[in-house]
């Protein structure tokens, strides 16, 4: 593996608390209690998460 690749790498580390902070805004706009935006905030966070992991494997076995 070369050096521009786990440069990258250690980025997506940073889309943690972006993912997070953005998935309990989104659900908070939706509902007032707290139980309910935590779950919806919960189901984002896997959707979105889900998704980038998709995309890190296809795009790294791709080449």
């Amino acid at each position: 593996m070369n050096l521009l690749a786990l440069l990258g790498f250690q980025q997506i580390w940073l889309s943690i608390p972006l993912v997070i902070a953005f998935a309990l805004v989104y659900a908070a706009t939706r509902h007032e209690d707290v139980i309910p935006i935590l779950k919806h905030a919960l189901r984002i966070i896997t959707w979105i998460f889900a998704f980038l992991i998709l995309v890190f494997f296809i795009l790294s076995f791709s080449t």
